[in-house]
Parts: C-alpha cells; structure tokens; sequence
C-alpha cells in the first residue's frame, strides 16, 4: 500500500518529466535525424548528452574531450603539429584507452577486489609506483632516491599525499591485484626456457641455399580472368564487405592569394630593400618581418655559410651574382620575396664558393579581406543553390561540379579536397538531394550536394582487381617457388646436384656457405622465423633438410656443427630468461583479456553525432 501512495504522490512529477522529454525530443531532432528521444532514452543513448555507453556506463561528450586534449596536448608538448590526421589519431587512442580503462574498472568492481590501508601504505613504503619514482622531488642526479622519498613520506607537510593515498587505494592497488590474477594463467615450461636459451646461445654452422619467386616468370604467375573471379568469389565475404556510402557532388572555391595579395608583398618587400640599404640594422629587420619559421625571431635572418645547390634557383643565382656586403632584392621563389644580405664569401679548400648570407622572407600570403571575398562568393552560391537547386546554381556561376564516390562513414578525407571531414559527416547525416552548408579546411570553401546511398554489401570486383591480381600472382608465385624447390631438394639428395654448387651458380639463386649465427641473430638472406629456428634446433648434423618457408620464399639447409650446450651458463641465465617470456606472455595475456572484455561489452558509440 505504501508503494502504491507514493507513487500516486508522484504522478504529477512523472506527467511534467514526460512533456519535458517530448519537448526535448523536438529540440534534438536534428541532431539525430527526427530520432525519437524518449525511444533513445529508454533504448540506446541521448547523442546530445551521451558520447558513449559502456555496459549502461554513460560518457559524456566533455569526458571524452577532456581526454583527446590530454592527447594533443601531449603532442604539442612534443613539437608536433596538429592537424586534422592528429586530432582523429589522438581521438582513436582517447577511445582505445577511455573503453580499456572503464571496462578494467567495471571488472575490479565486479570481482570485489579492494584495497586497504595497510595494503596503501605497504606498496607506498616498499613498490612506490613508477611515477613517483619519476617525480623529479624523490630524485638526486636524475635517479630514484629512496631515502628522500622515505623522508617526504614519514613527514608530511599537509594533505599533499592524500590524492595520493586515494589514487592507491580506489585504481592502483586494485589493477595491481586484478594483473595478477590474470597473471595466474601464465605457464612458462621448462623447454620453453630451454627452447630461448639455445636460440640466444648456441652457435649453428649452416649452409644454406635461398630459392625466392625471383626464379618464376611473371608469364606463369600471370592471374586469368577467371582466377580473377573465383578469387573474388571466395574472400568476398570475408574482405570485401562494405557498410553504407554514400557518393557526393561538390564545388569548392581554393583560398589562395590575390592579385592585390602579392602587389602588397612586394610592396613590403621593397620598403624592407630600402630600410636595409638606408642603414636599417638587417638583423633586427630580420626578426621583425621575416616569416622563415627557422628564424624564431631570434636568428636574425642568418643562413650560414652555403655553397650552390643548397638554395631555391632564383634565390641561388641571385645571391651568388651579388657582391660581398650587397643587399639584394625582392627575389621571388616559390616561397615568396626575399630580400638578402651577402655578408662574406670565400672559396673552401675544394675550390668551391660559399656565401655567408641572411634573408629576410615575406610570403605571399592571402589576406583576411581576400579570404572574406572567396567566402562571400561560396555563400552568394550556396543561397542560389538552397533555392534553385545545386547543378542549377552551379551552371549559373559557371562552377566545376567534382564527386566523391564511395565515401564510408570512417573517411577523414574527400578526393580533391584533403581532409574535411565535415563534408563526410554531412553525408551520413542527411537525406539525398539534400545540399550542405559551407566546409571548409584550411585550403578550401565547399558547398556539396548529396547524390546517392549505396547500401551495404560487397565492393565491386571492379574495384578491388587490382588487390586480387596481387594476391593471386604472390600465391601463384609461392606456389611455383615451392614446385622449383622440391625439384632442387630431390636433385640436391639423390646427389645429381650439390648444395654448394648451386649456391655458388647465382642462377637466380641466392644462399650462403658454411656460415656461423646464432638462431635469435638469423641469417643471410633467409634471416630469421619460427619455422627456420624449429627446423634447424632438431636437424640432425649433415642432413638436407627443406623446403622451410622464408619472408621471400623456401630455403634448402644442411646443419654442419652446432655449439654444445653449457649447463653452467644456462643456469647462470634461467632465471633472467624466465622473467623475460613472462613479460612477454604477461602483456599477450593481458591484451587478449581486454580483447575478450571488448567483445562481450555492450558498447555504444555516438562519435559520429560529433566527430
């Protein structure tokens, strides 16, 4: 009875959240194609609030974007630029590390693993973790200093360890704990140890004869058309699917200088001539005007010293007609006007002459009045379009039509334009005859028109032929390359042919004689593989044993000697070799647990509602 009051004292709430939903689901109908709000609210996602959706976990959009700047920033810390090839990379491992973080914490939550107090304050005094013992205060010289950290520890100055203290106890020691029981399905055998020992130990002697597909005509490896066919009929479904596309129409108007743009530059470029040969110091003009983005605003125009051929053509032949202590210009090159300054020039010891020069560099760049100009055209363009139709307007104005055909919901860039993703974001989220508002990137005003939808399915055989002319000649080639080296392997063991005498024939084969490496350093030509090292660690002495698969094609060995095995040593290095396969596995392991998680997970994605 109690349950049933409360809820008939709540109706009144209930009746005004639903009318709020249904008037929030007018306002975010063009976000999401008319989508009904209350259906996705109940459903899936709202893509206004939710980026993400992991296991019912939501992720809002400033979540997410908080951790792609934390990326970017990383790059620009680290003096990369940052385009839009960046920004989708740093995007991709923002989600990659964002699903594994979350569903590593759903999973410690689920398993009930904990930390305590003690359990803190044990791994803070005996495992600090890594980035405290990077923390330059716990350092001295550069290197980890335990008893200052010891110190800062047992003497707290405030609250400084207590985010510390909390990072400890809610995420570190509780992966920390989950690694390791991951860790527990790890085996490491005794002759697995044994196994990497003598690959990184014993000293094999071999004589090897090296058949690639350079011995095949490319005639024989030549695919017919029904190769082609059956080919394509057989990985179609495995390779070649495709999700929608969608094939646009598109006008663009390029942002580039002006007539007048350039005028203005040379017109700088000349009142700079005529400071510097007024007495103007050229240094400081220099760092004042040039736009060399070597200069830094600091170098003063210098170049060094530079013989012909390091320098643009005219910018050369210029600089090396002037004379010492000249200043010379406007010179234009393909990146601008120079003005120059010859400052001394000498012949080197070889008889050839060197400039000691500076320059100052103005590009022709296109002005902000130029590039409101473009815009205003594309935006007279894109009215007459919204009203009388795209090809109409484009006929009008005279305007190339371009298309970009098959574009998938994954493209960053559109052929002729680089990238714009706006332009791709567009076409998945209209309807067809439908025309965009104006893109742009840094190169280009575009207004596009969507065409059509492919559906899913297959990609044409016409599309991918050439894919399956190379994979059917590679396979055609292995295959006639393993036939030629059985052929070699009988003449080589019923003794009409020998292993040394074909190698050195250089008929198109290649191999070495007699040479002597350990199995982890690999050889010549064949280098190294599982499939060699396995071979040759069970070859019994003087045997022809073959064909064995290489990167390039099939190998026929003989085994001369092999280094004896030291138990000594072996021991001496069980230990480090152990914990080196376990790191290895340990990281395997771990990647196939989260691969695994990821697979099972109910993941929902609304990137493309924003990006």
């Amino acid at each position: 009875m109690a349950l049933m009051t409360s809820m008939r004292e709540r109706m009144h709430v209930v009746l005004w959240a639903l009318l709020a939903l249904f008037l929030l689901s007018m306002t975010v109908g063009g976000l999401v194609g008319g989508a009904n709000i209350i259906d996705q609210l109940i459903g899936n996602t709202n893509p206004q609030t939710t980026i993400a959706k992991v296991n019912g976990e939501i992720i809002s959009p400033s979540q997410f974007n908080s951790l792609v700047n934390q990326q970017l920033t990383s790059l620009k810390s680290n003096g990369q630029s940052v385009n839009d090839f960046q920004i989708n990379q740093a995007r991709n491992r923002a989600w990659d590390n964002m699903l594994q973080d979350i569903l590593v914490t759903q999973e410690v939550e689920k398993l009930g693993i904990k930390a305590s107090n003690k359990e803190v304050m044990y791994h803070l005094e005996n495992q600090p973790p890594t980035f405290l013992q990077q923390n330059p205060t716990f350092q001295t010289e550069g290197k980890f200093d335990l008893d200052k950290y010891l110190a800062a520890l047992a003497n707290p100055t405030g609250d400084e360890w207590v985010p510390i203290e909390q990072f400890m106890k809610n995420n570190y020691i509780p992966n920390f704990k989950l690694q390791k029981l991951i860790d527990e399905s790890i085996v490491i055998s005794e002759d697995e140890v044994l196994a990497e020992f003598k690959n990184r130990n014993l000293d094999y002697t071999l004589t090897a004869l090296h058949i690639t597909s350079s011995l095949v005509s490319k005639e024989d490896s030549e695919p017919t058309q029904d190769e082609i066919i059956e080919k394509y009929n057989k990985i179609k479904s495995d390779e070649y699917k495709h999700s929608e596309l969608r094939n646009l129409s598109y006008v663009s108007w390029k942002k580039e200088p002006s007539n007048q743009d350039s005028i203005d530059a040379k017109g700088l470029a000349n009142e700079l001539v005529q400071k510097a040969s007024s007495g103007k110091e050229f240094a400081s003009l220099a760092n004042q005007y040039t736009m060399d983005p070597s200069n830094q605003g600091t170098k003063g125009g210098d170049l060094g010293w530079f013989k012909k051929g390091r320098m643009v053509k005219p910018f050369e032949e210029a600089a090396f007609q002037a004379k010492k202590n000249q200043i010379i210009g406007p010179v234009l090159s393909r990146f601008g006007y120079h003005i120059i300054h010859v400052r001394d020039k000498r012949i080197d010891n070889k008889g050839d002459s060197e400039i000691l020069a500076s320059h100052i560099l103005i590009k022709i760049d296109i002005s902000p009045s130029t590039l409101s100009s473009i815009r205003r055209s594309a935006t007279l363009f894109s009215y007459d379009a919204q009203d009388n139709g795209f090809f109409s307007a484009a006929e009008d104005y005279n305007m190339n039509i371009s298309k970009a055909e098959k574009l998938s919901a994954d493209d960053l860039a559109v052929k002729g334009l680089g990238n714009l993703r706006s332009a791709v974001r567009f076409a998945f989220n209209n309807k067809v005859n439908t025309v965009s508002e104006i893109v742009e990137n840094d190169q280009y005003f575009v207004l596009c028109y969507l065409d059509s939808i492919i559906p899913k399915g297959f990609k044409a055989i016409d599309d991918v032929e050439a894919q399956l002319m190379t994979k059917i000649k590679n396979e055609k080639a292995k295959m006639a390359t393993l036939d030629e080296t059985n052929k070699l392997l009988i003449d080589i063991s019923s003794g009409t042919k020998k292993l040394s005498d074909l190698i050195k024939s250089k008929k198109g084969l290649d191999g070495f004689i007699k040479e002597t490496k350990k199995l982890s350093q690999g050889f010549t030509s064949i280098g190294r593989s599982n499939y060699l090292t396995g071979a040759v660690s069970v070859a019994p002495i003087g045997k022809i044993i073959g064909p064995i698969e290489t990167n390039q094609g099939y190998a026929i060995l003989q085994v001369h000697s092999k280094s004896d095995f030291d138990s000594t040593a072996f021991a001496a290095q069980k230990g480090q070799i152990q914990k080196n396969l376990f790191s290895k596995k340990q990281n395997q392991y771990f990647q196939a647990w989260i691969s695994n998680l990821k697979d099972k997970a109910e993941i929902i994605d609304n990137r493309n509602f924003y990006f």
